[in-house]
């Protein structure tokens, strides 16, 4: 009997981490994800997400960004650089996502700039 309550606990935490994980992902076919905390108090989430036509870049906002005009960019080891469609104003506790339709281009990273102060913040670098 102890044997299978064991096994309905583990099996219950592994499918609450399995919930937890899909409800957070950005999209079904997110494979890899690397994440850094961003804003000028570090409260902010960063990540940036291999997704199937190239990276997606996700930003949960906190307190520390708050009306803050932010923008997202892509920078890869190949050189190449992407901007997004322009920056926008951070508000706590929302979310916000990017995703920048360039397919492989090999290591590649995050950076989100405040346009006003100039701080940047940097995602460690995910490969495709």
């Amino acid at each position: 009997m102890a044997k299978f309550i064991r096994f309905l606990a583990t099996a219950a935490g592994g499918a609450g981490i399995l919930a937890a994980a899909l409800a957070t992902a950005p999209s079904a076919s997110a494979a890899t994800s690397k994440c850094a905390y961003a804003g000028p108090s570090g409260y902010s989430d960063l990540c940036v997400f291999d997704v199937s036509d190239g990276y997606e870049a996700h930003l949960f906002a906190d307190e520390d960004l708050r009306d803050r005009t932010l923008d997202f960019n892509l920078i890869c080891a190949n050189g190449r650089w992407f901007g997004d469609d322009g920056s926008f104003r951070a508000y706590p506790y929302n979310q916000y996502s990017y995703v920048f339709k360039v397919g492989r281009q090999g290591s590649c990273f995050v950076r989100l700039i405040d346009t006003h102060s100039g701080k940047t913040w940097d995602t460690p670098s995910i490969t495709r």
